[in-house]
């Protein structure tokens, strides 16, 4: 009978150990695969634009099965125009139709708004239509 119940406590254990490493997996998701989408930003009257822009997404699930939590970004933008942020791909994401809106604020005072997909190796120039 000692046997049994020892066997048994064995088997307890066991199965509470692969419960917490589930647990433990679960508890730490892998990283989102992302896309660099970098490029110079230009003002309307042809020369490059200086500032901030905001980019702000809902959530998302990738063409890849890759969850994206809803979120918002502000980066600087330099002196000579140049941009660069490392963002989930979003083209063929569900639901389908979600853009990522980036809000330009240019140190000469004006702003835009502009929505963007992003499939993945991405490398562009952003004009800045006011």
């Amino acid at each position: 009978m000692k046997l049994f119940r020892a066997g048994r406590s064995a088997l307890l254990a066991l199965q509470l150990g692969l419960c917490l490493i589930l647990i433990a997996s679960l508890a730490h998701p892998q990283a989102v695969s992302t896309t660099t989408v970098q490029g110079t930003v230009y003002l309307a009257n042809g020369q490059p634009a200086s500032g901030t822009i905001s980019l702000n997404w809902p959530a998302f699930t990738t063409a890849a099965g890759q969850a994206v939590a809803a979120g918002q970004l502000t980066l600087p933008i330099a002196a000579d125009g140049f941009v660069s942020a490392n963002l989930a791909p979003n083209l063929g994401a569900t639901p389908a139709g979600l853009f990522y809106t980036a809000i330009y604020q240019m140190s000469d005072g004006t702003t835009s708004t502009e929505y963007s997909e992003f499939a993945t190796a991405l490398f562009i120039n952003l004009p800045l239509a006011s």
